[in-house]
């Protein structure tokens, strides 16, 4: 008996120690837990508040350039005196960019709202003092004149030729801004807010929050290190910072960062007992599978694999996995794509980044609506994906944008592997049970250099820029021809402005000649970039990327004024004179008051509407052809000549000829090249004339560069030769002395 008490007292001894043992490192592991949750949660904390602050930034930063894009749009006078166009035009672009109220407020403090709404001085002296000198302006909160609601006003200045017209203004709520706050993974748990210089919240999410930083840290006791001093010390330079501290009875960790504007600052809050929570359940467990040590060794064990697995499989989910199409995101792709390269270079064999993008994929959207979208998307995705070959990679980037390294033995084999993939992925997707044929353009970049992957993913996409640019094209393989392009397309673009202050685009003339005598009957405005260090530049290489940006405008406008002004000068010092024709680009076309004018500065110098000629490109008159109908009337009818300029560049209609009652059509000199060896060539080209001049029409010929051509095109009845063999465009004296020359002889 005495026996079985030893035994059953070792027993106990042996059981209560390995409880007493177990329920200390349960202790213990639970401290771990707690410990380790907290680290991770203010890592969290701290990459939540990066992203978020970056987010508010971005969106800041995209809404003050769309108050400045809109700024720039309202560069003529004459439109801001018309207060219904106006509050139509801000009500367009109010609903246009999602913003909540727009206006427009005058030099004289004159505000105009997008709802016709009116009102003296809304901006304050201040705020336009700083969006002058500043080129914008972003408010604090202040009342909304229409609702309760606290709005930020964002602001930009409107310039006429460095002249001050006033400031465009759009009002947005701070509610907006949640969505940005919600970017964070606090979930409940927490509260991400923005805050003024005085620690007032601004905005708040997920539940609003009324209490200034400040006054609760004055009412909390902050953690070793930490201090409301170091916070306003932060705050006050600038600088990001993280604490914790107790605040009625409820620990918690913070962590701000400075935004771009306003001295704002973007504060994220997590109660510790979210993390004690969390640790509350493990240490349960534990201390119940004290009962049994090697139960609970075995179960805590299985329990710490299990989560840690379960972990890593939501990190490496969120990380890198897309979550619409379930695929490979982009993270996934640039990880995997070093080593899958070098397999394959280990093989011999090339690789080639393909960077592919639907076509106008949002028409999809608008027309079937985003879900129908998604599975377009789904469907696209899963045809690339399973036309992969072993070794090869594909991801979706984002939005309707996909990536893929494919082998690429030659240039042809690949293109004709893309054309597959192209056709086959934009031929078999369906939306609402119909077909949906899409659209796809892709970019190739072979590599070959041991480049970043970022500029590998730029040479992509330049490369798919460049076959964007060639219709019937499905794709473009990357050439250093394009970054040199891109590059100087950049420095015309950033010396524009100051080239057209600086005067160095001059008005070179080329005039237009008898054939028979070779003398001057009128002439053609051309326009020369005499660079300072760089010389003449080429209209082929400025004018195409005016025409993109919409310089272009402003250059026409200053060239017609220069012939006016020469013509001014030839009438008043009775030199001899005869008609110029000038140039117009297709974006005129789109302004109403472009034929007003027209009219109004050649009154104004004083220069016979019947001494000018415009000419409009065959690409024009291809467009709206009631919108240039229209034009062309009203510059009849006010005495000026009307050309069409290079006819038979493009693909011209003799019944548009017919419909629209040009002056003089100038055959283009491509049209004629070769033409007078060629006999079917010179065939149509007599007719072509005929027909013309049947319709009643003058024939100018471009190009003419040999006494071959001159002496065919004047057998067919031209009236005018325009080229080399008569005279190179010239600056405007040697124009000048041109005439008199030819009024001396």
């Amino acid at each position: 008996m005495k026996y079985n008490v030893r035994g059953f007292k070792r027993t106990l001894f042996l059981v209560i120690s390995m409880a007493l043992i177990a329920a200390a490192g349960s202790v213990l592991y639970w401290q771990q837990i707690i410990q380790r949750l907290e680290q991770d949660a203010a890592a969290t904390l701290q990459a939540d508040g990066k992203e978020i602050t970056s987010t508010v930034n971005h969106i800041f930063a995209s809404q003050l350039q769309v108050i400045s894009s809109i700024a720039l749009s309202l560069e003529y006078p004459e439109d801001l005196d018309d207060t219904d166009w106006i509050a139509s035009y801000l009500g367009q672009q109010k609903r246009r960019n999602h913003v909540e109220w727009m206006g427009f407020q005058n030099v004289k403090g004159e505000a105009l709202f997008s709802n016709g709404f009116s009102m003296h001085d809304f901006l304050s002296s201040k705020a336009v003092a700083i969006a002058y000198d500043k080129g914008a302006y972003l408010s604090e909160p202040q009342s909304n004149p229409f609702t309760d609601e606290k709005v930020i006003v964002m602001a930009a200045p409107v310039y006429f030729h460095k002249e001050r017209l006033g400031i465009v203004f759009g009002l947005q709520t701070m509610s907006i801004y949640t969505e940005a706050l919600a970017n964070g993974s606090l979930g409940d748990n927490g509260v991400s807010m923005i805050l003024d210089s005085q620690g007032n919240v601004l905005v708040s999410y997920p539940h609003a929050t009324t209490e200034n930083i400040f006054t609760v840290a004055e009412n909390s006791r902050f953690d070793k290190n930490f201090s409301i001093q170091s916070i306003k010390e932060d705050m006050k330079q600038g600088r990001s910072g993280a604490n914790s501290y107790t605040f009625k009875g409820q620990h918690r960790f913070s962590t701000y960062f400075p935004l771009d504007y306003n001295n704002w600052y973007v504060m994220l809050v997590l109660p510790t007992s979210s993390v004690a929570n969390k640790a509350q359940s493990m240490a349960v467990i534990s201390l119940v599978l004290c009962l049994s040590v090697v139960l609970a060794i075995v179960l805590v064990a299985i329990f710490i694999l299990r989560m840690q697995y379960k972990n890593a499989k939501e990190v490496y989910k969120l990380g890198f996995i897309d979550p619409l199409t379930k695929t490979d995101n982009l993270n996934a792709f640039r990880m995997k794509f070093p080593e899958a390269a070098e397999a394959f270079k280990k093989k011999d064999i090339p690789v080639a980044l393909v960077l592919m993008n639907i076509n106008r994929f949002k028409a999809v959207n608008d027309i079937y609506g985003f879900e129908q979208g998604d599975l377009v998307l789904k469907q696209v995705a899963t045809i690339l994906q399973n036309s992969l070959e072993t070794g090869e990679l594909f991801c979706r980037s984002g939005a309707d944008v996909f990536l893929l390294m494919l082998a690429c033995p030659d240039q042809v084999e690949l293109g004709q592997r893309i054309d597959q993939l192209v056709n086959r992925a934009g031929g078999y997707c369906q939306a609402q049970g119909e077909d949906l044929p899409l659209s796809i353009t892709c970019g190739i970049y072979e590599v070959e250099d041991d480049v970043p992957f970022y500029i590998m993913m730029d040479r992509a996409n330049l490369a798919w820029a460049s076959a964007k640019e060639q219709p019937g094209t499905n794709y473009a393989f990357y050439n250093s021809e394009y970054l040199r392009k891109i590059v100087t397309e950049r420095r015309i673009e950033s010396s524009m402005e100051q080239a057209l202050a600086d005067e160095e685009f001059k008005l070179y003339l080329q005039p237009k000649c008898d054939f028979k005598t070779g003398r001057t009957l009128s002439a053609e405005a051309l326009v020369r970039w005499l660079h300072p260090s760089q010389g003449i530049i080429s209209p082929a290489w400025f004018i195409p990327v005016f025409e993109k940006n919409g310089f272009i405008l402003k250059l026409d406008w200053f060239i017609y004024q220069e012939v006016l002004r020469l013509m001014k000068h030839l009438l008043d010092t009775q030199s001899p004179i005869v008609p110029i024709g000038v140039n117009f680009s297709r974006l005129h076309l789109e302004d109403k008051g472009f034929l007003d004018k027209l009219v109004k500065m050649a009154d104004e110098i004083g220069v016979p509407h019947k001494l000018l000629e415009i000419e409009l490109t065959e690409s024009i008159v291809l467009g709206d052809i009631e919108r240039v109908k229209t034009v062309i009337d009203g510059l009849h009818a006010n005495d000026f000549s009307v050309a069409m300029d290079d006819f038979g560049a493009g693909y011209s209609s003799l019944n548009v000829l017919k419909n629209l009652d040009f002056d003089c059509v100038k055959l283009d000199k491509e049209f004629l090249a070769k033409g007078e060896g060629n006999p079917r060539q010179r065939q149509i080209i007599s007719g072509l004339v005929s027909m013309v001049k049947d319709l009643g029409s003058h024939v100018v010929a471009e190009g003419v560069e040999t006494k071959e051509q001159a002496e065919f095109l004047s057998s067919l009845g031209c009236d005018m030769a325009q080229g080399y063999f008569f005279s190179h465009p010239m600056p405007v004296p040697e124009f000048e002395k041109r005439l008199q020359d030819e009024k001396n002889s």
